[in-house]
């Protein structure tokens, strides 16, 4: 740890994706800083969130493609899956990426402190360990990047072994026979995906009228169509009532009455489930900070922010969960960028959130950009949409993997701008960045359709798809 009185240019508290990335471009513009972490760097995202759901999920995944290797005119006999070793390589990878993160923080100068980071000023931080004060740090500037928490209302007995939060469900290493979730949106589907390919009874509750409720009607709609096909239990409009531990869970939800249609079973309103999974949202990290002496203002229980990530109190800058959604970690880390940019004195173009990408890693993949029809309607846009399957993708009919996915654009009627892409199907996560460039770049469905694809790719589906919203579609 680097001395115990220090002064830099820029402090940094909490070294996740929006810390180390902040840390280590304001370091390379020639900014003395410093980063503050009182877990592992990396953070949740790297330690508990994305990486190890999603080493798990490709695990899950490659046994899926195994059920069926058969078509592909290979032969396996007794296939199985080994749990255990999913965590194995699932920890093996986080290793390798933590290692690889502390390197480059070395190699670009950022002074690292481990411990928990408390302002006692606008410009000076306590850094204490194990509740002891072992470091003093006074900046010019700081940067807030704590992260976020799952969500445990105060009504549920959570006890970590039979009602759990997804940092608990990552170190289990038996695969339940069955499991509620609940909670619908993109963690809650990933993990019930997870579960049910290893062969778990699975139920989702969602509150929403839907599953992944932020995203387009038509891949919501898809997407619950084929968990349904694949046993995937899913009970919407419905919160969690009463939650009892007996040696399992025992559930009671309460129906939202004004559901349409109306549930199959109405009356049912009890389950019963060796665990249940709180995927019910995150809690911005904010308590023993300091920065309650500030009066900052909120949006929510969120921080609220300039343009430039900075607080009200000037030089006190906020990123990532903590400043509001999306709780995403290429957003925190775009935040990141901004902030180091403005302290910098560098002009850079604003965050646009509307472009951000996402992806939920089930089966099939999640992804999207831009606004939903729907939202583009409500925001008084006349819209054109284009619309191609991957039933008709050469790549995708090679690969197996087209089921009911498609790739939908939303542009607006008057000048073809590109307003949104959502996709359901293999691998469309990797097909996103494109389409933001483009949104960002005030690009239309004509520019996309004049750009070759090669062939034979999924990313086809994206050219046909422009296509589709002058009714010009080639393959179908």
């Amino acid at each position: 740890m680097p001395g115990r009185n220090s002064a830099y240019d820029l402090l940094i508290i909490g070294g996740g994706p929006g810390g180390y990335v902040a840390a280590i471009k304001a370091s390379q513009l020639g900014i003395k800083t410093a980063l503050v972490e009182k877990n592992k760097i990396g953070g949740a995202c790297l330690h508990q969130g994305c990486i190890p759901t999603k080493a798990l999920l490709y695990s899950a995944d490659m046994y899926r493609k195994l059920l069926k290797v058969s078509e592909y005119g290979i032969v396996i006999d007794k296939l199985a899956f080994n749990y255990p070793q999913f965590h194995r390589r699932k920890e093996a990878i986080i290793r390798r990426l933590f290692q690889g993160i502390q390197f480059l923080l070395k190699k670009n100068g950022v002074d690292v402190f481990e411990g928990k980071g408390q302002l006692t000023s606008p410009n000076n931080v306590i850094v204490k360990k194990e509740g002891i004060d072992v470091a003093e740090i006074t900046a010019k500037n700081v940067i807030l990047a704590t992260g976020s928490k799952p969500a445990i209302p105060q009504t549920i007995p959570y006890d970590g072994k039979f009602v759990l939060t997804s940092d608990d469900a990552l170190k289990c290493e038996e695969v339940p026979k069955s499991i509620i979730i609940a909670g619908g949106g993109s963690l809650g589907v990933e993990f019930a995906h997870l579960y049910n390919i290893l062969g778990a009874r699975v139920t989702i509750i969602e509150l929403s009228p839907d599953i992944l409720p932020a995203e387009d009607k038509e891949v919501r709609e898809t997407l619950k169509k084929t968990f349904a096909k694949r046993g995937i239990e899913i009970v919407t409009n419905a919160s969690l009532e009463k939650v009892e531990i007996n040696s399992g869970v025992n559930v009671s939800i309460r129906r939202n009455a004004d559901t349409i249609p109306p549930p199959i079973h109405p009356n049912d309103t009890c389950f019963k489930a060796d665990q249940l999974l709180l995927a019910l949202g995150r809690t911005p990290n904010l308590s023993d900070l300091g920065i309650e002496a500030f009066s900052l203002p909120y949006k929510g229980k969120y921080l609220q922010t300039n343009g430039v990530m900075e607080t009200e109190q000037k030089g006190l800058f906020a990123i990532g969960d903590i400043a509001g959604p999306p709780l995403l970690a290429h957003k925190a880390s775009a935040e990141g960028l901004r902030a180091v940019s403005a302290i910098s004195g560098k002009e850079t173009a604003p965050i646009n959130y509307a472009n951000i990408p996402r992806v939920t890693y089930c089966y099939p993949e999640v992804a999207s950009m831009g606004l939903t029809q729907v939202e583009a309607e409500n925001n008084g846009y006349k819209v054109k949409t284009g619309r191609f399957p991957f039933i008709a993708n050469s790549k995708a009919i090679i690969q197996g993997e087209y089921e009911d996915g498609f790739v939908k654009i939303i542009t607006d009627e008057k000048n073809g701008q590109l307003l949104g892409m959502h996709a359901i199907g293999p691998n469309v996560g990797e097909m996103m960045w494109g389409s933001s460039l483009a949104a960002s770049l005030k690009g239309s469905a004509a520019d996309v359709s004049h750009a070759i694809f090669p062939h034979p790719t999924l990313s086809e589906a994206i050219w046909e798809a422009s296509l589709a919203t002058f009714g010009k579609s080639l393959h179908i």
